[in-house]
Order: structure tokens, then sequence, then C-alpha cells
């Protein structure tokens, strides 16, 4: 849940969701939604449309000015010789056609393949790479546990995932300013590693403060 809309909406509406009205969703973050009956269904739904408004509307990406996370990943997959590779909050889909049997997902952008979220899509296949670049950065650590786990689940034993991640830099778009961003940090990627039993192959610094990060799923006893 995202503490910096909850904390808002509790401190104007007086702890009373009955008090939150359209117009003032609509002045204060900028977005349209549902009535709710409660505040942590306002919270939920005011950050989902604002991450969607910002996604799908104000959002650039430079593929050219990632060091190791935008184009030099292309050749560096590709060499991999991947059966199926996912790419996660995939953006304006700019790895398609570019890197082999990829497939784009994205709830926030209708250049994506599939225009779902990391938790909700469902596949009847493992993906050899996955790729999660600057998309599993958003709401608090359950959530990012959960969008990682979700991650793992569908990555085939000795598979590669590629992320960049960010620290907790707040974008400088005022479209942003609703946005929790999660921070980052080596020892939290050490923990996720132990968690869901990955080899790290690489850590590195990326441009703009970034972090670029390599997981590898360990293989089962049957296939070693």
């Amino acid at each position: 849940m995202n503490k910096k809309i909850f904390e808002k909406l509790l401190l104007d509406s007086q702890n009373d969701p009955t008090k939150i009205t359209q117009p003032y969703i609509k002045e204060t973050f900028g977005v349209e939604i549902k009535r709710c009956d409660t505040l942590e269904q306002y919270t939920d739904a005011i950050d989902d449309a604002c991450l969607h408004k910002y996604f799908s509307k104000y959002w650039q990406n430079d593929m050219k000015k990632w060091k190791y996370s935008g184009l030099a990943l292309i050749d560096e997959v590709n060499d991999l010789k991947p059966r199926a590779v996912l790419d996660v909050g995939c953006g304006y889909n700019e790895f398609r056609g570019k890197i082999d049997n990829l497939i784009g997902i994205d709830p926030y952008n209708n250049l994506a393949d599939i225009e779902v979220g990391t938790l909700e899509y469902r596949a009847d296949q493992k993906f050899d790479v996955i790729l999660c670049l600057g998309s599993v950065n958003f709401g608090n650590r359950e959530k990012i546990i959960a969008e990682v786990g979700r991650c793992v689940s569908l990555l085939a034993d000795g598979g590669t995932m590629f992320f960049r991640v960010n620290p907790g830099v707040q974008h400088d778009k005022p479209e942003a300013h609703w946005i929790e961003f999660f921070g980052w940090n080596v020892p939290f990627i050490i923990e996720l590693s132990n968690m869901f039993n990955l080899d790290i192959l690489d850590i590195r610094d990326d441009t703009n403060q970034r972090k670029y990060f390599i997981f590898r799923k360990k293989l089962t006893n049957l296939e070693k």
C-alpha cells in the first residue's frame, strides 16, 4: 500500500472514507476512480490510477542512456539462445524484434504484447530469461517481494533474470509526485537471492544511480 497516498487520505478525511469525494480525488491526485468503501481501497485505486497516468502519458525511456541495462542487453540475452523471454513492465516494448522469442507485458502501455501486471500475468510456459528493467520499483517491501516471487515462479530452472532497480530516487516530473518508489539496496538484493534460492551473477552501478544485477535460478537436483 502506498504510504504517501494513505497518509494524505487519512489526514484529509479524518479517517472517514465517506468524506472522500470524486472532486477531492481529482483535485488532489489528478485522477478519477470509482467510489470505494475503505481508505485502503481508495489508496490502492488511486495508486494504480497514478501509475497508469504517469507511465501511459508522461514517462519516457531513453534506452541509449543505460550503460548496462539498455541496448547492451540485446546481444547478452540473445547469446544465451533463450527459447522464451519475458520483458516485465516492457513500457514501449523496445526490445521487441531485437531480442529473440520475447513477450512484453505491461499494465500501463498499449504497445505491450499483453497489457497485464506482473502479479496478474499467467503463462503456460517457463521463461529462460526474464527482464525486470525499472519495473519492479513501486510500492512497499511486501509488494516488491511478491513481484520478484512471481517472476521467479515464471523462470525456468537455470534461467536468468536481469534487473535495473531504483534506490528510491523520485522522478522529477510533477505527475510522479504520488508514486511510491521503493528504495532498493545491495543487502535487499542479497536477501532476495537467499529467499528465492537464486545465485547472484553480477551487481553493478548503472546510470542515474540505478543498480543493475543478474539473478540465476538454481537447478533442481534432478537437472544437475
